[in-house]
Order: structure tokens, then C-alpha cells, then sequence
């Protein structure tokens, strides 16, 4: 096999060789969670190439506004910006198996899609409408019998009506970010049904509160689930039923409460799989009653968010040696309940927020504690007056951002010890400390503390968005 196009002629193996050494250096690192690569980007040049290939063979398409009539026998298309006056004719869809739109301007109105899928795809297996300004589900959505994949999330769709039952080899439905707050029974006919995600999520302004769906009755019957987002815990029956479903990676459960404790803490003694868990109480001062003589071993688990008050860190917790990410929300821990320092010994532990997690006046970060930890946020303690940072703590620490804790007045002590830290965010901070950062002298000890660190910012909550800038 000959390539040409690399400075000359080479045979197969170097070509392949070849091959890997551009896509290596053409991809781009985009986003990570818990130190793991999540979202990476394509370079320009080897995108170019892609979607020109792509073209030629039928294999893509992008439709925007310009468009004047669909492409031939194309397989997955893109519909980007369209205007009110889209391209007629829909014979040439036949070969179509996916469908996605994004950068709408004008609305997609439910009567151009009712059109669209019912002179065009018979076969569509994918069908993401994400963003669109739709307030209903066309009728003709329910009779894509081949349909796996609907994404309609962040749409202005209110109600799921019972025909949803009838696209039964759908796998991944998306509501979220809608204000669907309930679903028919005959989602329970969907038993191919791998992801479900239902509900919403708040922000820094309403403390990221989080909002669910009523389940109907039966939900443990979709036992090839393996996404739950966000399934409210109205009564004790619900949280039975979530133990029926062992295929589980991740679990959003909303509104739980005191009693609820024990009964879900048997459901997740049979969950093994669980990779990602949230749960959150039915109010801000319920306690989650975590702590029993039933201890889930949740050996894979990767992330932890437990919203509402806790008496103390669930045992659990600590036995946790794969955990990641944890975020601990109005849990309103105390100093002498020692939980920060036990929290600093799980092994893998990249990323810890506390957003009105903890209630004392000192939060010390002791020697040899949090060995891995990258990205370190305190939000909303509200009675926190000083930190610090002891010698061999938080010795991989990158980024530190702290907002909301109004009575702290000076920085934290022992900045100079996080010799990786590459960013400290001061966001919604009192103006004594504001004013005290943004003038340091250059000979103060305080610049000095904070001299090595490349990106020192600060800002202000301001009309639903952070406002902010790098001294």
C-alpha cells in the first residue's frame, strides 16, 4: 500500500505509523474530570478532511439557513441555523439515520418537524433536538419504531404523552433541563432503555439546588437501565424499586428524607456498578440518615454528591478507594467531628467542594493529607474566618477558588506550600478582602505568599452570572 501526501512514497506500516502520529498530535485535550480525559478536540486541518470525506460518500451532511434543497441519500444530518423558510421536498431522506440541530436563531416549529418526519426518515435511530424552542412533541416522533436515541433536553416541552410506549427500542430519552416533572406508566414498556434523565439543576443563586421526576409505579422493571437522573424519593416503594436495577452506573435521587435512609442504603448494597451517585434531601435542613449497620461497597464509585445535612460522614464514605470527585452540600459538618482530615486519606481523591458543607470558624488542611487533590472549591461556609494550609497538604493542588464565605479577611495561610497551584478564584468575598488582595504592596508577605501562583481571580455574583477578572 502506497500514501502519498507525507513527503514522499511510504509503504504500509509507515503509513499507518504516520496515521497515529498526526492524529495524535492533531487531537486537543478539551475538558477532564476526576484526572480523566472527558472531551478532546479535533484540529482544524484533520476536520477539513474528515468532513470532506464525509461529504463525498453520502455519509454527513450540514444544513444551514443558505440551503435550498436537502442532500441526496445522506445518512446522519446536521440542520444548523435554520431560517423560516427551510428546503421543501423530503423524498431524498430515505437513507436517513440521524438527525441533529443546534444554533437555532428562529424556532423549530412542531409543524416543519411534523413535516420533516413524516415525508422523510422511516428509519431514524437518533433524533436530537436539543435547545430547540419546542413547546409540544410532534405525533410523528412516536412512530420512528426504529428510534434509540431522543434528546430533548433544555426544550419547552411540559408534558410525555402515553404514546411514548410505543417507541420500544428506545435506549436513551433526555428530558432534562425541561419542566417535565412527571412520566406516564407506559414509559415502563421501554425496557431496552439504558439512559433516563428527567429534572433540573439550580446554580450559585438558589445553592445548585436540584429537581426531579414523580416515577410511576414500576420503575424497577427497566432493569437495562444504567442512567437515572433525577428520580424523586416520594415515598419509601420508590427507593425499593431503584434496588431492582443492578445495572446502574449512575444515580440521581432527589427529595429523600430521614426515614428514606436505611431502605436506600439496602438498594445501593445492591447497585455494585455504581460509578456516579447524588442524592439529595427533601429540604435543606433534612438530614440524610447515611450512617447504619448496612454499608453499601461501592467499589467503582467515581463521584459522590450528597446534599443535606449530615450528622457526621458516613463510614461508607471512607472505604470508598475509587472516589474522585466529592461534594458535600449543606451538610453543616462541625471541627469536632473531624471529618475534613478523614476525608484527606481516600487515596484517589482529584476534586472536593464544600458549599455550606462545614461549620466551623478554622479549616486546616493537615500534613500528609488530600495527596491528590487537583481542584479544592469552599462555598457559602459562613462561618469560616481562616484557612490554612500545613507543609505536605494538598501537595497536587492546581486549582483553589473559595466564594461566599463573607467572614474571612485574609488569605489563606500556607499558600506557599501548594507549589502546583496554577489558579486561586476569590468570587463573592467581603470587600475587606477584595480591596486588601487587589492592593498588596509587592513587598508585603502576602504577595510574597501568592507571588508564584500564575492566575490569582476575584469576582461577584451579578444577575445570574460570575463577574470577574485576573489581577
Amino acid at each position: 500500500m502506497i500514501l502519498r501526501g507525507f513527503g514522499g512514497e511510504v509503504d504500509g506500516q509507515e503509513r499507518i505509523r504516520k496515521i497515529l502520529l498526526l492524529s495524535y498530535k492533531t487531537y486537543q485535550v478539551k475538558e477532564t474530570r476526576d484526572g480523566k480525559l472527558v472531551k478532546c478536540g479535533l484540529h482544524d486541518i484533520l476536520r477539513e478532511i474528515i468532513v470532506s470525506k464525509s461529504k463525498e460518500q453520502s455519509f454527513t451532511a450540514i444544513i444551514t439557513g443558505y440551503c435550498t434543497r436537502w442532500p441526496d441519500k445522506v445518512r446522519h444530518l446536521a440542520m444548523h441555523n435554520f431560517t423560516d423558510n427551510p428546503p421543501q421536498g423530503f423524498s431524498s431522506l430515505k437513507c436517513l439515520r440521524s438527525v441533529e440541530t443546534f444554533g437555532y436563531e428562529d424556532p423549530l416549529t412542531t409543524s416543519f418537524l411534523s413535516k420533516f418526519l413524516c415525508g422523510g426518515p422511516k428509519f431514524l435511530k437518533v433524533l436530537n433536538l436539543t435547545g430547540a424552542e419546542l413547546d409540544n412533541i410532534p405525533k410523528e416522533v412516536f412512530k420512528l419504531f426504529h428510534l434509540k436515541h431522543l434528546d430533548l433536553s433544555g426544550t419547552r416541552v411540559k408534558v410525555i404523552p402515553k404514546s411514548i410506549g410505543q417507541l420500544q427500542n428506545l435506549e436513551f430519552l433526555n428530558l432534562f433541563g425541561t419542566t417535565i416533572t412527571e412520566l406516564p406508566v407506559e414509559i415502563i414498556k421501554l425496557r431496552k432503555l439504558r439512559s433516563l434523565r428527567v429534572g433540573r439543576s439550580g446554580d450559585y443563586s438558589d445553592n445548585f439546588a436540584l429537581w426531579g421526576f414523580k416515577s410511576p409505579d414500576g420503575i424497577g422493571k427497566l432493569t437495562s437501565l444504567e442512567r437515572l437522573q433525577c428520580i424523586e424519593a416520594d415515598s419509601g416503594k420508590v427507593v425499593r424499586e431503584i434496588g431492582k436495577l443492578v445495572q446502574l452506573r449512575q444515580l440521581s435521587i432527589t427529595k429523600l428524607r430521614r426515614e428514606d435512609g436505611k431502605e436506600l442504603l439496602y438498594s445501593l448494597s445492591r447497585l455494585t456498578n455504581l460509578r456516579e451517585l447524588y442524592i439529595c434531601s427533601i429540604k435543606e435542613e433534612e438530614t440524610l440518615d447515611l450512617q447504619h449497620s448496612v454499608s453499601p461497597r461501592l467499589g467503582f464509585l467515581t463521584r459522590l454528591s450528597l446534599t443535606g445535612r449530615l450528622e457526621r460522614v458516613p463510614e461508607w464514605v471512607m472505604s470508598l478507594q475509587s472516589l474522585g470527585t466529592l461534594i458535600l452540600q449543606n451538610s453543616e459538618l462541625t471541627e469536632d467531628e473531624n471529618a475534613i482530615d478523614c476525608l484527606g486519606h481516600l487515596p484517589n481523591l482529584v476534586h472536593l467542594a464544600l458549599h455550606n458543607g462545614y461549620e466551623g470558624e478554622a479549616l486546616c488542611f493537615k500534613a500528609r493529607t488530600f495527596p491528590k487533590l487537583q481542584m479544592l472549591g469552599l462555598g457559602h461556609l459562613k462561618r469560616l474566618k481562616w484557612v490554612r494550609v500545613e507543609e505536605e497538604s494538598l501537595s497536587s493542588l492546581q486549582q483553589f477558588v473559595i466564594a461566599g464565605c463573607k467572614l474571612m479577611e485574609g488569605l489563606p495561610l500556607g499558600l506557599q506550600n501548594l507549589t502546583e497551584l496554577k489558579l486561586l478564584g476569590l468570587f463573592d468575598m467581603s470587600d475587606e478582602l477584595i480591596h486588601k488582595v487587589q492592593n498588596l504592596d509587592k513587598q508585603s508577605e502576602d504577595y510574597l505568599t501568592i507571588s508564584h501562583i500564575p492566575q490569582v481571580g476575584i469576582g461577584h455574583w451579578i444577575n445570574g452570572k460570575w463577574k470577574g477578572e485576573f489581577l
